[in-house]
């Protein structure tokens, strides 16, 4: 009796959990089925992969990645770079600073692509597992701040030369800076289709007016002996030549090609994509400066394109050239900002155009405030590019978790002590290349703080869990 007792209890027992699994089974495959489509209606309104990461089925090809990226890179405002350090540096300077700004460009630029291509996350996301949930949002709009800041010297370079050119005085020129602005923002909204579209037609727009600018400025010049014997009127130091190279392309090689590789098929091709840009458009954009700047002892771009009588030409390559850059620079800017802020992409694209067409009005094309700008670039920009680096490489030992299930500490304030500390010393102590002592800075400070307070332990824990 008693065995027959304590057999149907056990069986009662037994059916009891069994039920209770079958009402929690079909609980959680409801749960699931909520989230599945929580995300499938959120993956329908993030085309753009803004807040997730680029699926396998959206990666592009080299081609499509190239045609992007070097779009990106072929833009007048290398050239105004070129002419910038063609005012403090001779010839043979100039040549010295641009290889050695575009390979210290090109190590960054290809360590964050592997990243980037190996998460599929937008610069804005792989802030999170260094800066974790709330810091990254604060760390996100730094890069919209100042892709902002170019955006605007774009578009009042474009301004001004299509103003100066059909001779429309202060007004029409402030008229043209501001619709400049407004026109070029119009394509941000379509992502990365009008980036690429653009791409194809601005590039060899801009290879074009390159070649012509260069010839033009060979035949001022007369021979390459008096292109050799120039000397600057404004010398400057070889380091802070490499500091304005490095500074005209840091963001971008830090930051925001992170956006664009996302969508690699593979790491080789990201790669490919970052170099070919780089070495062949970026050198090519600054050494055409550089020599039209000497040329016409003009570092104005307009003037100097109009003095070579190359108007309808330049009116035209620079019109597909310049929004090229800019479009890519708003959409960067969007994808940051969708991290930093609640609203949407276009809602905030609309904000960005509006302050970036005021900001036209104060003509930060004179070449005065664009090299401040730059020289400000070259120094604060590498020591966040370390940082993500070496939470990556160092940290993290070449691996993330899923951004789906990696679990991120709100605040991290070891990344902002190693930026600021950073950024303060390379202007404190004025040695060597600045850009490359504030990028190792970064990234020892930041490695040497997480694992002397144990701070990589606790996050990666939190993150497998």
């Amino acid at each position: 009796m008693g065995s027959l007792c304590r057999l149907r209890v056990s069986a009662a027992h037994c059916g009891g959990p069994r039920r209770n699994q079958k009402v929690f089974f079909n609980e959680s495959r409801e749960v699931r089925e909520v989230n599945e489509n929580k995300e499938t209606k959120a993956a329908a309104q993030d085309s753009e992969f803004s807040l997730s990461a680029v699926p396998e089925s959206e990666r592009k090809s080299y081609i499509s990645l190239t045609i992007i990226w070097t779009g990106f890179v072929f833009v007048i405002v290398s050239m105004m770079a070129g002419g910038t350090l063609a005012v403090g540096l001779d010839f043979k300077h100039v040549i010295y600073a641009t290889l050695i700004g575009n390979v210290f460009l090109c190590l960054i630029a290809v360590a964050v692509s592997v990243i980037a291509s190996k998460t599929g996350l937008t610069f804005a996301l792989l802030t999170r597992y260094s800066f974790g949930t709330m810091g990254s949002k604060l760390a996100s709009i730094f890069v919209p701040i100042v892709n902002i800041g170019w955006y605007t010297i774009q578009a009042a370079t474009y301004g001004h030369f299509v103003a100066t050119a059909l001779g429309l005085g202060e007004v029409g020129e402030a008229i043209c800076m501001v619709l400049s602005a407004i026109a070029m923002g119009a394509f941000a909204f379509y992502g990365v289709k009008a980036i690429t579209i653009l791409g194809y037609v601005a590039i060899p727009a801009i290879v074009f007016l390159s070649i012509a600018t260069t010839i033009r400025s060979m035949g001022v010049l007369g021979s390459w002996e008096a292109l050799m014997a120039y000397r600057p009127s404004a010398p400057m130091t070889l380091a802070a030549g490499v500091t304005t190279v490095i500074g005209a392309w840091i963001l971008s090689t830090a930051t925001c090609i992170a956006d664009i590789m996302r969508y690699a098929r593979s790491t080789k091709e990201a790669v490919a994509s970052a170099l070919t840009g780089l070495l062949f458009g970026n050198i090519l954009m600054i050494v055409c400066g550089a020599i039209a700047t000497i040329a016409m002892n003009d570092y104005d771009l307009t003037n100097v394109l109009l003095g070579f009588g190359l108007v309808i030409p330049a009116l035209i390559l620079m019109t597909t050239n310049i929004f090229t850059t800019n479009v890519a620079n708003l959409y960067s800017t969007s994808l940051n900002l969708a991290n930093s802020f609640k609203a949407g992409r276009n809602k905030t694209l609309i904000v960005v155009i509006a302050i970036s067409a005021l900001a036209t009005l104060l003509k930060p094309y004179q070449v005065d405030f664009f090299y401040s700008f730059l020289n400000v670039l070259g120094n604060i920009v590498p020591p966040l590019a370390g940082i993500i680096l070496a939470d990556y490489f160092i940290i993290h030992r070449g691996r993330y978790t899923s951004l789906e299930s990696a679990g991120f500490v709100k605040w991290n304030a070891i990344p902002w002590i190693s930026w600021i500390v950073s950024a303060v010393l390379v202007y404190v102590i004025p040695w060597g290349l600045p850009s490359l002592n504030s990028l190792v800075l970064g990234a020892l400070l930041y490695t040497v703080l997480m694992l002397v307070t144990g701070k990589n332990n606790e996050m990666l824990k939190r993150e497998a869990n």
